[in-house]
């Protein structure tokens, strides 16, 4: 029987009853099969021995002693057992606050095993009131000593005794007889070892070796299969195949000598990696992913020229309406000079003109139409669409990518993304995709100057900004609220709209946010463009597609609040021309471990790549892929950033099996076909981005 056969409810093990339950199901434990995948968190290492006199240095002790005397500090209800313990090496006194009754059950001249932390000196002794002790009888082998005792996370009134033995009962009444799901040929490759072996060590190792063995075969396990469920689907996306075909890329090269510019080495390889998928017979399913300001926009421009000039039809869809308005605007001054037809389509279109649009689409006289999730409604028709170019991809459902892909028919797709995603994240959660990555940047860009500064000290960075105002450069200043909120005490939109007015009165300062219209937030835009507003007030809103060159500082309040994603996206809206450019983090009091870190790697680099590694390292791939649904992503052992040399085994062995054997019809892949047939290792959604 598979592991995950093993749903009958926890309960059937001796011991747990309807409290404990409760507890259990606090930590996602409702059945066997959780209850053994619910891995130690650590290992406390009571196989070696630490004397006690290394516990100073060290801080633990781990040792067998002798109790030598009882005493009490303290009077009254704060009336103190002490317990004095002797082993080869020294003295230890035992506080036991609270525990008065171990008197008792740690006698005088008796033996004990004791493993001991926090080890403190003080008043002229070690002391330790933070410890476990086992009686020491000869020739027996202790219960909790001698070895490496697992240590799981906890709720409720669950003790690490309990749990440890409600798991040790599961282990022996059904994870003895659990089927190995992995083949032998790839146990034996790397000494990995059964199932039911593996579960034992991992929960009860008899030595550091072999703990290291079972955690290696978990993980690799659990990344193996994602790997075969990331090769399948590249088989699935594989078996309709297209026409092959020859496209003509004479008006794209006469497009490309036309820019006032030479494009980066990136864009040209991204260019050729397009090409190349739109000339072969399998459907093009690539991401092209780059740094903010990058160039991405522009790849996917030229890249649809040559379908276009074959007859066909391109969508570009963006997560808002503001980006794509200036998708469509870019796309015009770049494109109409040589005589191709685009259009721009929202949900704010009023339905005469929609009617005039939807027309004119349907019957091929748009060539490139661009919009938001008003491209793939029901009344929206194509007349041929070959290709579709999803920008921030990663705000897009599943679902809403589908609904434009069936548009067309078998249309091929180009995916960007301006939040890189690190080389582990990539391998899986895009491991179906074919990846450009655009790295190199437009030559003249500057790397942005990142401040920290704290709330209160906010006048010396406007004394900054009224330098830069000066010489004619804008400004944008960026809050977590939209309004003042009753429940959290952070600086609002609304209320620095009017501040700031007041501070810079012979400037130009403008507001948007979400709950803005689309007319006065396009309105603002524009006129922040064309440098009629100085200084732009906004929310995240203006995360992504903003690019204004002359825009130079960006002030980020409350920068605690943002995660290092939208940081990122937010500084990347300055530095997009000549002048060099500045971001102020302005944090307060109130900074998490985490903020801190999110603040530091946001002011030691600029790299895009590496800010999104330490993102991961914060966040779950999930938050990082802009996909938070239920099931995401959860792995029981395994762990993105560590097991990077795992992901590429298992990705290497997983599909050079599927080549071999896609049906995993022979004989020694016949437990994975059952695996998958009767109980998957992953839920439908684990990784569901295609």
């Amino acid at each position: 029987m598979f592991l995950n056969e093993l749903n009958y409810p926890v309960d059937r093990i001796k011991g747990i009853g309807t409290e404990t339950l409760k507890d259990l199901k606090n930590l996602g434990i409702l059945d066997i099969k959780s209850l053994l995948k619910h891995y130690p968190i650590r290992w406390e290492d009571r196989l070696t021995s630490s004397p006690i006199s290394s516990g100073k240095s060290t801080g633990f002790v781990n040792t067998l002693v002798k109790v030598i005397e009882h005493s009490y500090i303290g009077f009254g209800s704060k009336k103190t057992l002490k317990v004095l313990v002797q082993d080869k090496t020294g003295y230890l006194s035992l506080i036991c606050f609270g525990r008065n009754f171990l008197e008792k059950k740690l006698p005088i001249g008796e033996y004990f095993y004791i493993y001991g932390s926090n080890i403190q000196y003080k008043f002229s002794e070690l002391q330790c009131s933070s410890f476990e002790f086992e009686k020491y009888i000869p020739d027996t082998e202790p219960k909790q000593f001698n070895k490496l005792l697992p240590i799981y996370k906890l709720s409720g009134k669950l003790t690490q005794h309990n749990l440890r033995k409600f798991i040790y009962s599961s282990l022996v009444l059904y994870g003895e007889h659990v089927t190995t799901e992995l083949p032998r040929s790839i146990l034996d490759k790397y000494n990995l070892i059964d199932k039911n072996r593996a579960l034992e060590y991992i929960h009860f190792p008899m030595d550091h070796k072999i703990l290291s063995i079972a955690k290696k075969t978990l993980i690799y396990e659990e990344l193996f299969h994602l790997q075969l469920i990331t090769g399948k689907k590249v088989i699935n996306r594989d078996v309709k195949p297209k026409t092959k075909k020859q496209l003509s890329t004479k008006l794209q090269e006469r497009l490309i000598n036309k820019l006032p510019f030479d494009l980066t080495k990136d864009q040209k390889a991204a260019i050729e990696d397009i090409i190349r998928d739109l000339n072969s017979t399998k459907r093009m399913n690539r991401l092209v992913q780059g740094d903010v300001g990058s160039g991405k926009t522009l790849v996917a421009l030229l890249s649809a020229i040559p379908i276009i000039e074959s007859g066909g039809q391109v969508a570009l869809m963006a997560p808002t309406e503001l980006l794509a308005k200036q998708h469509s605007e870019k796309a015009y001054e770049l494109l109409h000079s040589v005589g191709i037809r685009t259009a721009f389509i929202s949900g704010n279109i009023k339905s005469s003109s929609r009617k005039i649009l939807l027309t004119e689409l349907e019957q091929g006289n748009i060539d490139l139409i661009i919009g938001t999730h008003a491209l793939f409604t029901q009344d929206v028709i194509y007349k041929k669409l070959d290709l579709i170019i999803v920008d921030e991809q990663h705000r897009f459902g599943v679902k809403q990518r589908m609904s434009l892909k069936d548009k067309g028919d078998n249309p091929d797709i180009l995916l960007m993304t301006a939040t890189p995603i690190p080389r582990t994240l990539t391998l899986t959660l895009f491991g179906d995709l074919d990846v450009s990555t655009i790295k190199t940047m437009p030559v003249g860009r500057k790397p942005i100057e990142t401040h920290l500064s704290r709330i209160g000290n906010e006048e010396k960075v406007y004394d900054f900004i009224f330098k830069e105002l000066i010489k004619g450069r804008q400004v944008y200043f960026v809050y977590p609220l939209i309004e003042q909120s009753e429940k959290m005490n952070l600086k609002d939109a609304q209320s620095m709209y009017e501040n700031l007015q007041k501070i810079f009165s012979s400037y130009k300062v403008a507001l948007i946010h979400s709950k803005v219209s689309e007319e006065d937030k396009e309105n603002s835009m524009n006129d922040f463009n064309s440098g009629k507003i100085d200084i732009l007030v906004a929310t995240s809103v203006v995360e992504v597609g903003v690019d204004v060159p002359n825009a130079t500082v960006m002030v980020i309040e409350h920068a605690e609040r943002f995660g290092l994603s939208a940081l990122h996206q937010l500084r990347g809206r300055v530095g997009r021309g000549n002048h060099q450019s500045y971001c102020f983090l302005i944090y307060s009091n109130l900074l998490t471990d985490d903020g801190k870190k999110r603040l530091m790697t946001m002011k030691n680099t600029n790299d895009g790549f590496i800010i999104s590694q330490e993102d991961l390292k914060l966040r779950g791939p999930g938050d990082i892929a802009g996909i938070k649904q239920s099931g995401f992503m959860q792995f029981s052992i395994a762990n993105l950033v560590r097991d990077i040399d795992i992901i590429e085994l298992a990705r290497e062995d997983a599909f050079k099996l599927l080549k071999d054997d896609p049906g995993l019809l022979s004989q020694e892949n016949s437990s994975l076909r059952e695996l998958y047939s009767v109980a998957p290792p992953f839920s439908s959604n684990f990784i569901t981005l295609g």
